[in-house]
């Protein structure tokens, strides 16, 4: 009689356990070559990073002077980010849900973002601090019918950076390509641009430069930019491979036409 225990079939549930337990700390290393390929600066609170991370992100932004906006915006368009290959990083992102003061009926959940980046040059600090990424993010129609877009949105853009010592600039340039109701949700160019200084070991003072140029739709031919002063914090270490990091910003206008102002931004990280 053969003993059950010893048949092959029993054998393959621990061979495929150690397999999948392989296969992610395989991935895991191999994240960790990633990063230590790049500059290690802390993410900006608006500009969009051109490093690659394992990290989930979660931003909560406030209009604090203008009740046509939302009460307050949950997710900020972040959500998990992991690398996926030596220069490959994807984000799953979380659709922010929309609060508007006494309007209920405007409540509800936007389109689900996505993101891939492709990092095609870097250097860690010791070696250059400099980075070179292409980025394409893309919006899933997926919110209500009030706060979503109802087509997909593409913007291809690229990520830039350079540090010199305790001092970075990071800056992205990207333009939105509708897929379908382009009068209404209209094409913009964007460019966001951030000086940030770190600060002793954990304290990041930023300035950032956050502006869009509407090419076509209800604003057509306007300009609009942000002066977003903010301050970083991170990373903390907090348990095995996860730590913590935040970061708030006050974005202002600077330009006479703006769809609104002040608003309070926070971001909450914590990579892995």
């Amino acid at each position: 009689m053969t003993d059950i225990a010893g048949s092959p079939q029993s054998a393959a549930a621990p061979q495929a356990a150690h397999g999948v337990t392989g296969f992610f700390r395989s991935r895991s290393q191999m994240a960790k070559r990633t990063e230590a390929e790049q500059p290690d600066w802390l993410s900006p609170i608006a500009t969009t990073t051109g490093r690659l991370k394992d990290e989930f992100r979660f931003d909560v932004w406030r209009p604090v002077s203008n009740s046509d906006q939302p009460n307050y915006t949950f997710g900020g368009g972040k959500g998990l980010e992991f690398i996926v290959a030596p220069r490959v990083q994807l984000l799953i992102g979380v659709p922010s849900f929309q609060e508007y003061p006494h309007n209920e009926p405007h409540d509800g959940f936007g389109d689900m973002p996505v993101m891939l980046k492709f990092r095609v040059a870097s250097a860690p600090r010791k070696n250059g601090d400099y980075l070179f990424t292409l980025l394409l993010k893309a919006t899933v129609p997926t919110g209500s019918d009030v706060t979503g877009m109802h087509a997909a949105v593409l913007t291809p853009g690229i990520a830039v950076g350079k540090g010199w010592k305790q001092f970075d600039v990071q800056s992205t340039v990207g333009s939105t390509f509708p897929t379908g109701d382009t009068a209404k949700i209209g094409r913009q160019f964007l460019w966001d641009t951030t000086l940030q200084y770190r600060a002793g070991r954990k304290l990041w003072p930023e300035l950032e430069v956050n502006s869009t140029h509407f090419l076509t739709g209800r604003y057509e031919g306007e300009t609009q930019a942000f002066l977003t002063p903010g301050l970083g914090f991170g990373r903390a270490h907090l348990w095995g491979p996860l730590s913590f990091s935040a970061a708030v910003g006050f974005q202002i206008a600077a330009t006479q036409f703006h769809t609104y102002n002040h608003q309070l931004m926070l971001s909450i990280r914590f990579p892995f």
